[in-house]
C-alpha cells in the first residue's frame, strides 16, 4: 500500500471505521485521522488503545476504512464520547474494553450531543479510504512495466 494514497485522509480530530467488506471490525478515535489510520495500516505494530492488546487489526484484510468529522470532535472529551456512541451503533467485531474519562460521561449526558452523534453514524461517512490491494498493486506495476517497455521500443527506434 503507497503511503501517499493516504494523503486524502484529513489530519484533524474525528473517529475512523475499519471494515472488511460490508462488516465493522474495528473503530477508533484520534485527534489527527491520517496519522493513526496510517499507523494501523503501514506502521507497524498497531497503538494499544483501551483494552485492545489482545485483539489485532489485520490491515491486510481491511476493504475500506470511513471516517466521520464533527466541530465538536475538536474538544477530546466529546471525541472520545462519539467514540463511545460509533461503538455503539457501528458493532465492530474487535470491541475494546475501557472506561470513559469523567468528561466523556459528562459529555454523554448532553441529548443534543447524543441525538447528533447517533445520526452522524447511521448516515453516510465524512469520507471513504479504500486501500490498494495485493493483487491491484501487482497489476499495477504488470501494466507500468509494459509500458516501459513499450516506451523503450519506440525510443530505440528513433
Amino acid at each position: 500500500m503507497s503511503r501517499f494514497s493516504l494523503n486524502k485522509i484529513p489530519e484533524q480530530p474525528g473517529v475512523y471505521a475499519f471494515y472488511e467488506h460490508d462488516q465493522c471490525v474495528f473503530a477508533g478515535f484520534s485527534s489527527n485521522l491520517r496519522e493513526r489510520i496510517e499507523h494501523h495500516l503501514v506502521g507497524g505494530s498497531p497503538p494499544e488503545a483501551g483494552g485492545m492488546r489482545s485483539a489485532r487489526l489485520h490491515p491486510e484484510r481491511v476493504t475500506e476504512v470511513c471516517w466521520w468529522l464533527d466541530e465538536a470532535f475538536e474538544d477530546p472529551a466529546r471525541r472520545e464520547a462519539a467514540w463511545e456512541l460509533a461503538i455503539q451503533a457501528l458493532a465492530p467485531v474487535l470491541r475494546p474494553r475501557f472506561s470513559l474519562s469523567p468528561p466523556a460521561v459528562a459529555a454523554l449526558e448532553d441529548h443534543a450531543f447524543v441525538k447528533r452523534m447517533e445520526k452522524t453514524f447511521t448516515g453516510t461517512p465524512s469520507g471513504v479510504f479504500v486501500p490498494q490491494t495485493l493483487d491491484a498493486m501487482a497489476r499495477t506495476i504488470l501494466e507500468l512495466e509494459e509500458k516501459v517497455e513499450d516506451l523503450e521500443k519506440k525510443l530505440s527506434k528513433s
